[in-house]
């Protein structure tokens, strides 16, 4: 598995969602509320993996944004979308996210939203602008599309040929010859689970296509399957919609992990306290052509040919603020650590490549592009107003 910066984008999953005037059943209505107006249709659309994170066109009104396509997020908006297209105030309320921190914003509905040729009627939205986060915004210029869309038609994510796939009818779809139906089932916010089994443990996990990793536990479920090759993380924990979060985040390498009857070998899982739910994330579409089937609450898994890789990385993580690209995450007594990168260092260089002429976006694709592809890289960092350079290889930590 390449290593990629472990980011939520499940902006809002905690159940207990508070409403100022309204009930909690009247917020969930609104919320949970797409409607497929679409018949008899068939369509193919392109979609870009940013890190994990796949981002689709989507049309509301006559304009066109790009989206994050996310199992386990509500719909959103931004401002500047609420008003272009003179979308509606609803209701203010509060919401969390996947690290816990909280905000209130505003819910609305989408009349007509357009993904292809589907068209999905009373678009439930949270009005978020995800300045919290800067980061998410160089992925996004319109927000998640969530789960209350997916459940109303089918969907099919081909990693390989970038594509995702979406139709009325499940047997519009290809690749479903040798599939495997795995059951899913939801809760009453409409969140995803099923069950796939780790070291011989059997435990429930969220799919939620908001977190670009493959495994993400909850710390009460990591310390009971006594996980061994533990590596510690210091530095800042998931980003969320709502912010960050200062925490120590672990990785370790897992023994034997089954989903539905494959077995996927040399993978490993991320945790943390502030961790919500156990999570199955998009790299699942790596080794399998993914078919949500929501309405008929399956999951449909046709796998690849043969994909194992082991996990490497360079010992730190990046982010990004409104001025700068700085080191976000250091692992411990791997290459970064023990060549003296410390946590808060600002990256100006890379292999020789000033990022002064580049966006805060391009300096933060293009660095993370380095470290997905490297080897070996020549860092140029600023700290304070001493400028150091340091050589780091990619190392195999387990």
């Amino acid at each position: 598995m390449k290593h990629r910066i472990i980011v939520f984008f499940c902006a809002f999953l905690l159940a207990d969602l508070y409403a100022f005037g309204q009930s909690a059943k009247e917020q969930l209505s609104i919320a949970n509320s797409a409607k497929l107006v679409s018949e008899n249709f068939y369509d193919e659309v392109n979609f870009n993996d940013k890190l994990g994170y796949f981002t689709i066109q989507v049309k509301i009104d006559t304009n066109t944004y790009e989206y994050i396509f996310d199992t386990g997020g509500y719909n959103t908006v931004t401002t500047k979308i609420m008003e272009t297209a003179k979308l509606p105030s609803l209701m203010e309320v509060e919401v969390g996210s996947s690290n816990k921190i909280r905000s209130k914003i505003n819910l609305s509905k989408v009349p007509l939203l357009r993904i292809g040729k589907a068209t999905f009627a009373d678009v439930g939205v949270f009005n978020f602008d995800f300045s919290s986060s800067p980061v998410i915004n160089c992925y996004t210029n319109g927000g998640l599309i969530g789960k209350s869309v997916i459940r109303e038609a089918v969907w099919q994510v081909d990693y390989r040929k970038s594509v995702i796939r979406v139709s009325d009818n499940l047997a519009r779809m290809p690749n479903l010859g040798k599939g495997e139906k795995i059951k899913i089932e939801f809760d009453k916010t409409l969140n995803p689970f099923l069950k796939l089994s780790i070291n011989g443990r059997q435990e429930r996990f969220m799919l939620d296509f908001g977190y670009g990793g493959l495994i993400s536990l909850t710390e009460k479920t990591a310390f009971s399957m006594q996980l061994k090759n533990i590596l510690k993380i210091e530095g800042e924990g998931n980003i969320s919609a709502n912010g960050v979060v200062k925490e120590t985040t672990y990785i370790a390498s897992l023994e034997k992990l089954v989903i539905g009857k494959n077995d996927l070998k040399n993978k490993v899982a991320y945790y943390s306290k502030s961790n919500n739910y156990n999570l199955l994330g998009s790299e699942l579409t790596k080794y399998f052509i993914v078919t949500l089937n929501f309405k008929d609450k399956e999951l449909i898994l046709t796998p690849y040919s043969e994909n194992e890789s082991s996990f490497e990385t360079f010992g730190f993580s990046i982010n990004l603020d409104s001025n700068k690209i700085y080191v976000s995450k250091i692992f411990d007594g791997l290459s970064a650590q023990k060549v003296g990168l410390l946590l808060n260092d600002e990256i100006i260089g890379i292999n020789g490549k000033q990022l002064s002429g580049f966006s805060n976006c391009d300096r933060y694709f293009n660095v993370n592009n380095f470290l997905k592809t490297e080897k070996e890289i020549l860092l140029q960092v600023k700290r304070g107003e001493k400028q150091m350079d340091f050589r780091i290889v990619k190392q195999k930590p387990f």
